[in-house]
């Protein structure tokens, strides 16, 4: 959380996640995030998803399809504008339901306990 004169590149994690400075940052009103969960895009299928903690950067077990969060992310990718043919979704949950936290970047966005196997596959079924 941060208040408005709180924002700032540093505070934003700008340089370790990403380096474009004009980047747009969606700001919203504060809610109570309960779990959260990474799941892998390759086209716009979910390939991969893992449950995490945020704050200590923890991973936590891998998810199968018949996981609620990966359901959701698999509508939503079903439904959005991929920004990159492989994308990380972070999904989590509030107190209204399910709810898209963020997109990352395949490249700068850590697995946590994604199957990398499936991942692999994947990446390399649409490269060829």
């Amino acid at each position: 959380m941060l208040e408005r004169d709180q924002i700032t590149l540093r505070a934003l994690d700008h340089g370790f996640f990403y380096d474009d400075d004009s980047l747009p940052v969606v700001v919203a009103p504060e809610i109570t995030i309960g779990h959260e969960w990474r799941f892998v895009v390759v086209g716009a299928t979910v390939v991969a998803g893992s449950d995490y903690t945020s704050l200590s950067r923890t991973a936590g077990a891998a998810l199968s399809p018949e996981h609620p969060a990966w359901g959701y992310a698999a509508d939503l990718a079903s439904k959005v504008e991929p920004p990159d043919p492989v994308f990380v979704l972070d999904v989590c949950e509030t107190d209204a339901g399910l709810r898209l936290l963020e997109f990352n970047p395949f490249g700068g966005a850590d697995l946590y306990g994604c199957d990398r196997a499936a991942i692999v596959g994947a990446v390399h079924a649409l490269l060829a």
